[in-house]
């Protein structure tokens, strides 16, 4: 299993930090806190976050269109 930083995320995302930061304080993206400053993002988290998104945006599209 692979692990990632928050900065990896972002940049794999094309996002900010904080926004990598938010994702795991409200919950939707799980991670692993191994300090109170150091966090790392499981691989299949990050993967799971992915697909529940992109099935969140086809259910919207989906109700935007009928």
């Amino acid at each position: 299993m692979r692990f990632y930083t928050a900065p990896e995320v972002a940049k794999m995302l094309r996002v900010k930090k904080a926004y990598v930061y938010k994702l795991v304080a409200t919950g939707k993206l799980q991670a692993l806190r191994l300090s109170e400053r150091r966090l790392r993002i499981p691989e299949d988290s990050l993967r799971e976050y992915l697909e529940n998104e992109c099935r969140e945006r086809e259910k919207g599209l989906a109700r935007d269109l009928s």
